[in-house]
């Protein structure tokens, strides 16, 4: 068995591995790393060399300006002036807080913002018998996690995808890429919730007892120059994001500096602040697709994928299969594993079959965000939980969505970029 082989079986060892899910899976990620350099299918810089990509580097940058946003109490007070705004309207209530946490999860940490949003919702609703918690945290929690798909810094999925673009040599996301469809899947969401959530989550949790437990938080005094700084930093890194007059792990990581620089967040809080495990999560797993690539792994896998489907299957049934296939993956692991899995088939067999590997790579990566039927779909979804919900909750509220998710993507994403090259 040559180096190919020796990768590939190293690969599909790693990814059972992750769906066993008994080790951390950065610790599972570095140490298949480790692995493919003992077994000399690589050498040290190749597996590990993606520790210091762009990706990674933007990723930290990102969890650095989310700690700033609610360390100096900016997020809090945003999510404050929402609530006050639509007062005691549910429908008000639903539109602005889904909106905002949409907006606000497209470029800080899904999961920090319904951090944010649950002790506000849950305070507003027991100082308010007309207004339920679990009718808002919901549609919260799918604001979050659509909005988190919407831009290039949202979701580690996307920076997931990014690297191994940026890896195989192929054109990669700019900041926006994903906004025009998932600005649309945005929109569908909060339809949606409104049309469809609010009747359809009181007849499966409107007659239960409210089971979260709820303690008001002590009001916290912020600093006003600090949370003005804070929204200046935050203002002119969105700008830079979007007009990349410098490359946006540039921009990620100068405003991180301007964080600490300025006072908004300490150096000691920022590097806490730094999400390690999906760092090295992330770090990993492209360590473990480029030494993949490397080896001659990825050729083995897109021969034995043609030799599988021939050439009968079009490009249009080819997009389809695999956008379905990641959705649903990823309802059950991590969204990154599910594009780990995926994403290398198709940069492996897009130049010889003449695919668009852009689009595919667009329409994968947005699928993965689209997992909205079961909690273990993402950590945001996870904590949604806190609310009272019950596991099957997220399936009746949400698989309509999903369906409706994968129908826009396999519809917009083929028309607005091509299959084909």
């Amino acid at each position: 068995m040559g180096d190919a082989g020796i990768s590939l079986v190293i690969f599909v060892i790693f990814i059972a591995l992750f769906i066993w899910d008994r080790l951390p899976m950065a610790t599972t990620a570095i140490l298949g790393c480790a692995v493919m350099v003992i077994a000399g299918v690589c050498d040290f810089g190749t597996a590990f060399g993606s520790f210091a990509s762009s990706t990674v580097v933007l990723t930290m940058g990102v969890m650095v300006i989310g700690a700033g946003i609610s360390e100096t109490g900016l997020a809090a007070t945003i999510g404050k002036w929402i609530v006050r705004a639509a007062g005691t309207s549910q429908t008000k209530l639903v539109i602005g807080t889904y909106l905002v946490s949409a907006m606000m999860s497209a470029f800080l940490t899904n999961s920090a913002v319904l951090a944010i949003f649950i002790p506000i919702v849950m305070g507003l609703s027991a100082s308010n018998d007309s207004i339920k918690a679990k009718n808002l945290i919901m549609p919260i929690a799918f604001g979050c996690v659509i909005g988190g798909a919407s831009t290039l810094v949202g979701s580690t999925q996307q920076m997931t995808a990014q690297g191994l673009l940026e890896s195989a040599g192929v054109q990669t996301f700019r900041t926006f890429s994903f906004t025009p469809v998932g600005g649309v899947l945005v929109l569908l969401g909060l339809v949606y919730c409104l049309v469809f959530g609010i009747k359809r989550g009181e007849r499966i949790w409107g007659s239960r007892i409210d089971e979260a437990e709820y303690s008001a938080p002590q009001e916290e005094s912020y600093s006003k120059p600090k949370m003005c700084i804070m929204a200046a930093i935050f203002a002119l890194t969105v700008v830079f994001y979007i007009t990349e007059w410098i490359p946006l792990a540039i921009t990620s990581t100068v405003a991180a500096l301007l964080c600490i620089i300025t006072g908004c967040i300490s150096q000691k809080k920022a590097v806490m602040s730094i999400n390690w495990n999906i760092v090295g999560r992330l770090g990993g797993c492209l360590g473990l697709a480029k030494a993949l690539e490397t080896a001659g792994g990825t050729e083995l896998i897109a021969g034995a994928f043609k030799t599988l489907v021939g050439a009968s299957l079009s490009p249009f049934i080819i997009f389809c299969i695999f956008v379905l296939l990641v959705q649903v993956v990823s309802e059950f692991m991590s969204n990154s594993t599910a594009i780990l899995i995926v994403l290398p088939i198709i940069l492996a067999i897009a130049p010889e079959m003449g695919l668009n590997a852009y689009t595919y790579a667009l329409g994968i990566t947005l699928a993965s965000g689209m997992a909205l039927s079961c909690p273990l779909a993402s950590s945001t979804l996870g904590m949604s939980m806190s609310a009272g919900y019950h596991f099957n909750d997220y399936f009746k509220y949400g698989f309509f969505f999903d369906v409706i998710a994968y129908v826009t993507i396999i519809t917009l994403v083929p028309l607005m970029y091509g299959l084909t090259i």
